[in-house]
């Protein structure tokens, strides 16, 4: 028997999932109306489970590098972030099913020229420059570092709208749902 609705006396267990893969939890987020739980570990999956009698385990893995964040964006959508610099969107349905759905940022491309540079050149940028010889240091994508953390920035009928997204790189990205699902043809949840 399970102890849903009941009263739990301070720091009994109520319930232990595991998504059968092992790895530790980075982040859990409860859902807007609290009947569902999504966490984000160490093995790049996202998981999700939905409060009641009989609650099984969604879980999406990936062969990214492993999420840190994740936030609920609606009552079906998610989105992670972590070692990749990437926010991913995900969605859990009825069928306890968790699906990728999309990336809300593309890294850029690399210039052609920028990887063509010769030995010798690389040897004489690291030896003025200090650097790495790379001609533009810059990430390819908007976070240059993990994504450490999202929060709601903004939200409409309980639906996100914008998130915020705070990472090792010492940025702050405001991530803008609405104009992004634009360009998302999948992403029509929200």
């Amino acid at each position: 028997a399970t102890n849903w609705g009941k009263k739990m006396p301070f720091g009994a267990i109520m319930c232990e999932f595991s998504n059968g893969r092992g790895g530790w939890v980075h982040d859990v987020k409860f859902s807007p109306s609290g009947s569902k739980v999504a966490w984000v570990g160490h093995d790049s999956s996202m998981s999700v489970v939905q409060g009641g009698e009989n609650a099984e385990v969604g879980t999406c893995p990936l062969g990214n590098l492993p999420f840190m964040t994740c936030v609920w964006l609606s009552e079906g959508t998610i989105v992670a972030g972590g070692h990749d610099f990437i926010p991913m969107v995900f969605t859990h349905d009825n069928n306890n099913k968790v699906t990728f759905i999309a990336k809300l940022d593309q890294p850029a491309k690399k210039n052609d020229e920028e990887e063509t540079m010769s030995a010798m050149q690389r040897f004489r940028s690291l030896d003025k420059r200090a650097t790495t010889g790379s001609k533009d240091s810059k990430s390819l994508t908007t976070h240059s570092n993990a994504i450490k953390q999202f929060s709601v920035y903004a939200e409409t009928g309980g639906n996100a709208t914008k998130v915020a997204s705070g990472g090792l790189d010492g940025k702050i990205v405001i991530w803008d749902i609405k104009s992004l699902e634009k360009s998302i043809s999948e992403l029509k949840i929200l």
